[in-house]
Parts: structure tokens; sequence; C-alpha cells
């Protein structure tokens, strides 16, 4: 990967990369956290705002976000949330260090390569799903990402791309961990790897490069539709 792909300012700027890795009461970290541009003009992803998110819904919704989760949305697809780490606050951590099997994580995927639909059952609302994965932030980090990755974009929580003549949506977890929509191909590529807990920065994006162009090396090797 290379190094001019930056995924966080947090994850290469020393104060913010400090917050990140030298405690775990980021909530008022995040509400302190100054913004890089005016709102709706650039993008730049943020752990601690993720997390933020996650607390919103938490108060929304007036639990625990695990049980939620796993009562509406897991327990539906047979799937179960493994450990889920939390902040000083005990608000679990919105930008990810959540656990499945690959198997469950594969769940999930197809629910939103079908639309929100999962043996039958809707799940999640179908136009939910499609504003999701409608690409919001265009041409980021350079407009590639590895060797494979071109015409990189975001949406809600999930990033898009394209290798060669297919074009997917993603979610992307620390240290490599993917789930890939293939729609043209109804096919869902799921990688699970260390999430290297306390490494940021290019020695973090080493190991995760490499992961990523296996699979932009493998979507490449595909037929396309």
């Amino acid at each position: 990967m290379d190094a001019n792909c930056q995924v966080a300012r947090e994850e290469f700027t020393p104060p913010y990369l400090d917050i990140l890795i030298s405690n775990n009461n980021w909530l008022p970290r995040a509400v302190e956290f100054p913004l890089t541009s005016d709102p709706g003009t650039e993008f730049g992803y943020s752990n601690l705002t993720a997390h933020l998110l996650g607390v919103i819904v938490a108060r929304a919704c007036d639990t625990d976000i695990l049980l939620y989760g796993q009562q509406y949305l897991f327990s539906p697809l047979d799937a179960r949330v493994g450990a889920w780490s939390c902040d000083e606050n005990n608000y679990r951590y919105g930008s990810g260090d959540i656990s499945f099997t690959a198997r469950d994580v594969a769940k999930f995927g197809l629910l939103y390569l079908n639309h929100g639909e999962y043996e039958g059952n809707q799940i999640l609302s179908a136009d939910w799903v499609s504003q999701s994965l409608r690409t919001y932030s265009e041409d980021l980090y350079d407009n590639r990402l590895g060797r494979y990755f071109r015409d990189i974009g975001y949406g809600y929580m999930w990033w898009s791309a394209r290798v060669g003549d297919h074009h997917f949506s993603y979610a992307w977890g620390h240290g490599g961990n993917l789930i890939v929509l293939l729609n043209d191909l109804d096919m869902v590529i799921v990688t699970t790897a260390d999430p290297l807990h306390g490494l940021w920065g290019q020695e973090a994006w080493e190991k995760e490069g490499a992961i990523i162009d296996l699979v932009g090396e493998f979507i490449n090797s595909l037929p396309s539709e």
C-alpha cells in the first residue's frame, strides 16, 4: 500500500494518534476533536467520530448496542456478536473492535448483497441498504488503494472501489478485516485478520495492505459479467 493512502488523519497525526492508543476515554475527546474542514466539503475518516455515532445510537435506543444489535439484527441472521470492547463510560466502540466468526460476517454481507433480506425475511429496509451503499464521497486517497483498488469512495460506513471491470462496496476493519460485496457476480468475499491492536501508521498499513492487495488480485482474476 502506498504511503500517501492515509486512511485517517488521526492515525498519522501524533496528538490524535496518542488519544487513540493511550487511553479508552474517547467520548470527551471526540467532542473536542477539531474539524479539519467545513462540514460537507471534504472527506476524512475518523475513528473518534465513528465512536460518537455509536454513542448516539446507544442513547437513542436507550440500551447497550450489543444487546440491541443481537436482538434485532444478528439473531435474525442466526449470527452471534462476540466480544465487543467498551470505553471508560461503558459505551461500545462505534469504530470497531467487535468480534464475529467469518461465517457470521459473511451472513451480514449477504444481508446487504440481497437488499436487506435474509432467507426470505426483510431484516433491514431495502431503502436503507441502498442509501448505505451509495457513494457520497468520491476520488479518495488519490483515487487508489494499493495495487488493485481504484475509484475509492465512501457511503454510510461502507467503502466503494473498482478492480478492473468489477465495481463493489466493502466494509473495512483495522488489520485487513474485509466484507466485499460483488453484486455483479452475486458473491461475498470475507477476510479475517489480526486487528493489530495498538499498531498504527505505516507499519500497520504494510500488513493490512498485503491483505487488500490479495483480495484485489483475486477480484482481478474473476471474469466480468
